[in-house]
């Protein structure tokens, strides 16, 4: 199915040459579903390239619930973050997918960008693009409540996992009505009741558990979408 944003990702902007750099720096790896590689607080030692699989990023609000911010797929960087600072890590990574990944270690990952300009620069606009869209992420949840967020998530998760469904879009990852409460910082039960109105007013539909939009422009003009560059409309 044809997707509905092409989204160049990290390691597609390399070239070449600087791919095949930059997978000799690192080590290939395994990971099975409900893995964690590191928690937030902790001290950052690796970052990861994901070869396949999904990694999810996540914060535990004052009142100790999980609050999700992103959901990284094949040949985005996890980690990138901790870079070039002695900050504890500021997010936790779960695998909900199984996943091969290259592991780096952070300081070999640092050195390697004294010595190849291309790969540092790129390290540079990913950091920047991944920030603004947290950034743009939260402005939304402030500036629009939990409905804005509810509706800058699913435009994201179009952006994101989006395919062409005849007139609709079809996100290809299952997400529960907790999955959602947890992306926008509230109850299931909100949730669950901001999601039968969006489908009450034919804006949603489900497809075999997965959520089809069927009106994102509604969505859109809710958040005066059209400002922001896609690349930070993502998950």
């Amino acid at each position: 199915m044809e997707k509905i944003v092409e989204i160049t990702p990290f390691f597609k902007q390399l070239s070449k040459e600087n791919q095949d750099i930059l997978l000799q720096n690192g080590v290939e790896t395994f990971v099975r579903e409900g893995t964690t590689l590191f928690y937030e607080g902790d001290v950052a030692r690796h970052i990861y390239l994901i070869q396949s699989g999904k990694i999810r990023l996540s914060k535990m609000t004052i009142d100790q619930k999980k609050f999700f911010l992103h959901l990284k797929q094949e040949h985005d960087i996890v980690g990138e973050f901790s870079l070039f600072n002695d900050m504890a890590v500021s997010m936790t990574a779960e695998v909900v997918e199984d996943s091969t990944l290259v592991k780096f270690n952070r300081d070999h990952l640092e050195a390697l960008f004294l010595q190849n300009g291309e790969i540092a620069v790129s390290f540079i606009k990913l950091f920047a693009r991944n920030t603004q869209s947290t950034q743009a992420k939260f402005s939304d949840l402030l500036l629009y409540g939990k409905v804005g967020a509810l509706y800058s998530i699913l435009i994201r998760f179009s952006n994101s996992y989006g395919v062409k469904h005849h007139n609709d879009i079809l996100l290809t990852v299952k997400l529960t009505n907790q999955d959602i409460a947890n992306y926008i910082g509230t109850s299931r039960e909100t949730a669950n009741r901001m999601l039968r109105d969006l489908k009450k007013d034919k804006i949603i539909a489900f497809l075999n558990g997965n959520i089809l939009i069927k009106d994102i422009n509604y969505l859109k003009n809710h958040l005066r979408c059209g400002k922001c560059p896609v690349e930070i409309c993502t998950i």
